[in-house]
């Protein structure tokens, strides 16, 4: 198995001692820090395709969520791809997706004009599919987001297809229906996001507690298992996909124990690597 971690800072000496050989660096990384740090490991670039952008949610409030502009907006998928022009490593698509839970009432977008018409490229009524949603906020009837789901899912598949940038990081793969990803994307490598933790967006705990109702009962029996145990059967089930699968865990206490679990991965990354870390990751050498 082959470690990348997904750092902040790091320290070349402690880090190639622990074995690891890939590393996931910020977009905005200078290229001197890009350039020392390629001369020991395999860089990776993590790439967020829709930020700067406007969404709408379904009940007409507009906002700017960092790295989460709207999903449809050709434009910005334009303006963002420029940026890689000239760029030498590989990339990871990152925030490649739809608000989630975790964005409160913006989980329910976006609405605005650039989806109206990429609904009507797709054959949905985006107008319906808005009065459905807000039913569903009434009636709690699952049956009612159908087609919202649907339609997420074909637009980041299509921008997918259209940029042909095929890493990812996605959801873990009972969540990932929430925010438009599916693991039968045409991907070449996904990356899931195995995090139980509550301390932020993705992490499923932390997905969880903004959720209620029958869509929270859906995703606890999809995950089927709690705790740290998860990490094992939601990598389970990303393995059924066609796509090359390096999972990314946080660092815990518990790290070889998670890795133990995903170590029929060729490669896992860790995140996240910064000083203040240093004690967790110095555990990895047991592994």
């Amino acid at each position: 198995m082959k470690l990348g971690v997904f750092v902040v800072d790091f320290d070349v000496e402690f880090l190639l001692e622990l074995g690891i050989e890939g590393l996931i660096l910020p977009f905005e990384t200078h290229e001197h820090i890009l350039k020392e740090a390629e001369k020991d490991f395999e860089i990776f670039l993590e790439f967020r395709p829709f930020d700067g952008g406007v969404i709408e949610n379904v009940f007409g409030r507009k906002t700017r969520i960092r790295s989460l502009g709207c999903a449809s907006d050709e434009g910005l998928w334009k303006r963002n791809f420029s940026k890689l022009e000239d760029v030498e490593y590989e990339i990871i698509l990152d925030f490649v997706r739809f608000p989630s839970p975790a964005n409160g009432n913006f989980f329910y977008s976006c609405f605005c004009e650039k989806c109206h018409k990429k609904a009507r490229d797709f054959g949905y009524n985006l107008r319906v599919i808005r009065e459905n949603v807000k039913d569903y906020l009434k009636t709690d009837d699952l049956v009612l987001l159908e087609d919202w789901f649907h339609f997420r899912q074909n637009v980041i598949n299509e921008y997918i297809d259209w940029s042909e940038l095929r890493k990812a990081f996605f959801f873990t793969p009972s969540l990932s229906f929430l925010v438009g990803q599916r693991y039968d994307f045409n991907m070449k490598c996904i990356c899931p996001m195995l995090y139980p933790e509550t301390v932020g967006p993705a992490c499923i705990g932390y997905e969880l507690a903004y959720m209620t109702g029958t869509l929270k009962h859906v995703v606890l029996e999809n995950l089927g298992s709690s705790g740290d145990e998860v990490i094992g059967t939601e990598f389970k089930k990303a393995l059924k996909s066609k796509a090359k699968i390096e999972p990314i865990i946080m660092i815990s206490d518990n790290i070889l124990r998670r890795l133990e679990m995903v170590k029929k991965a060729k490669r896992v990354f860790i995140f996240a690597y910064s000083n203040d870390k240093k004690g967790l990751f110095a555990k990895i050498k047991e592994f």
